[in-house]
C-alpha cells in the first residue's frame, strides 16, 4: 500500500520526545515492506531542519543528532515530483490555507492517485479533511490494513 507521509509523521517516529506508537506502527510497517513510503523531497529538509531545532534546544544530544542524521538518509522514501506543479500547490493552499510546504504533501497524495496522506499536523488534518478524505490523522492510522480506528460514539 502506497503512504504519502510528511515530516510530522517521521518526526513522531525518531524523536524520543514525539514518539507515538502509531508512528512506530507506520514505520514498522514500512520496515516490513506492507507500505512504501512517498513525499516530495521537501521532507528531507524539513526533517533535517526540525532535527537540528530540537539539538539547538537541548531536545536532543550531539549524538542522537548525528544517529538521526543516518537514519534519515537511509531511508528509502520514494519521492514525488510536486516541484513542477506550483499552480495546483497554490491554488490547494490558498483554498484551504496552508502553507505550500504543507500543500505539496497533499499535491503528493493526489499525484499518487490520492493514496493515503497520514500527518500528525492537527492543524492540517483539519484544514484538508472535508476536501481531501485521503488525508489521516496520524493517532487514527491502524496498520498496513490502511483503515482508520473508528472514532468513539
Amino acid at each position: 500500500m502506497d503512504i504519502v507521509v510528511d515530516a510530522s509523521v517521521v518526526l513522531a517516529a525518531c524523536l524520543p520526545d514525539e514518539s507515538t506508537p502509531q508512528a512506530q506502527r507506520l514505520m514498522r510497517d514500512y520496515a516490513l515492506g506492507t507500505v512504501d513510503l512517498w513525499a516530495p523531497r521537501l521532507l528531507l529538509l524539513e526533517l533535517s531542519n526540525a532535527c537540528l531545532v530540537a539539538a539547538r534546544r537541548g531536545r536532543l544530544e550531539q549524538s542522537v543528532l548525528d544517529g538521526l542524521a543516518t537514519y534519515i538518509a537511509a531511508l528509502q522514501i520514494n519521492w514525488v515530483n510536486v516541484e513542477e506543479q506550483p499552480k495546483r500547490i497554490l491554488s490547494v493552499a490558498r483554498q484551504l490555507g496552508l502553507t505550500a510546504y504543507d500543500t505539496a504533501y497533499i499535491v503528493a497524495a493526489q499525484v499518487r492517485n490520492d493514496c493515503m496522506l497520514v500527518t500528525a499536523d492537527k492543524r492540517m488534518f483539519v484544514s484538508a479533511k472535508e476536501a481531501f478524505p485521503f488525508v489521516v490523522l496520524l493517532e487514527d492510522y491502524k496498520g498496513a490494513s490502511g483503515t482508520r480506528s473508528q472514532p468513539p460514539n
